[in-house]
């Protein structure tokens, strides 16, 4: 999960439908499948560029194909948009791994570095993903627990990604439309995953489930949000709440700073 989750979850926006912005040239409106399409993908920007915070559950599974496991965490997430990186903190209350129940486990990023707390082997690591005043790349699977289609602008998604509406299917969230995106070959995402779906709500406009595809299909991980909905949206989250966890005070901690700039 260190790589899927290195980090991460979510944005979604004001209470209420907002309707998207009128582009400022003039476009001629498209049909079928592209028309909705860059309907859905305008109005998860909208959303996106009016979220504040959130607050809301989160069941994340992880399955390996090659060694034919299954993790499955429940907890919850609260998120706030800061004027450079939003902060979040994940909180794993239960685990279960083959039917075997796991420990507690936190990933808190505060916009530079993010802390991963496992209970089980009593540790926190510290590692810088961010440098000071660096805006972090929500989609970066490298840096964060899992990508993040909120506060992203359609015009990026669209550059580095073919997008295609599927559809639906039995054991979809209900209400959605379903978007998968590919990387485009050549691209920065290109060999990082094979493939990253949205469930976008109709109405709040944001995902209730994202699902990453990697290594030819052999890695899958799932992040669902079962109570999503306008409550979930800015509801007052603060800075105090992501103060780090009292049960972190007896663990080890362990510093993991990013090599320094090249010349």
């Amino acid at each position: 999960m260190r790589r899927f989750l290195s980090i991460a979850l979510l944005t979604l926006l004001a209470t209420g439908s907002i309707a998207p912005s009128a582009p400022s040239d003039a476009q001629p409106e498209q049909t079928g499948d592209a028309g909705r399409i860059d309907r859905v993908l305008t109005e998860l920007q909208a959303r996106g560029d009016h979220l504040r915070d959130l607050r809301c559950e989160l069941r994340f599974v992880e399955e390996d194909r090659i060694n034919l496991t299954r993790r499955t965490k429940f907890g919850r997430i609260r998120y706030l948009v800061r004027e450079t990186n939003p902060s979040f903190l994940i909180q794993f209350d239960r685990t279960e791994v083959d039917g075997i129940l796991g420990k507690r486990e936190w990933y808190l990023f505060d916009g530079r570095w993010l802390y991963e707390a496992i209970e089980r082997i009593q540790q926190v690591t510290q590692r810088e993903i961010a440098r000071p005043g660096e805006s972090l790349d929500l989609f970066d699977l490298e840096r964060t627990p899992f990508p993040l289609p909120f506060g992203q602008k359609k015009e990026t998604i669209l550059q580095n990604f073919t997008v295609a509406l599927v559809p639906p299917a039995q054991g979809d969230p209900p209400g959605t439309d379903h978007m998968a995106c590919t990387p485009r070959p050549g691209g920065r995402f290109h060999g990082k995953y094979d493939k990253l779906e949205f469930f976008v709500r109709w109405d709040i406009h944001l995902p209730s489930r994202v699902v990453v595809t990697r290594n030819d299909g052999l890695e899958i991980s799932t992040a669902d949000f079962p109570d999503l909905s306008d409550r979930s949206i800015d509801s007052g989250v603060t800075e105090k709440d992501f103060a780090p966890p009292s049960a972190w005070s007896n663990y080890k901690h362990v510093v993991e700073p990013l090599e320094p700039p090249s010349p």
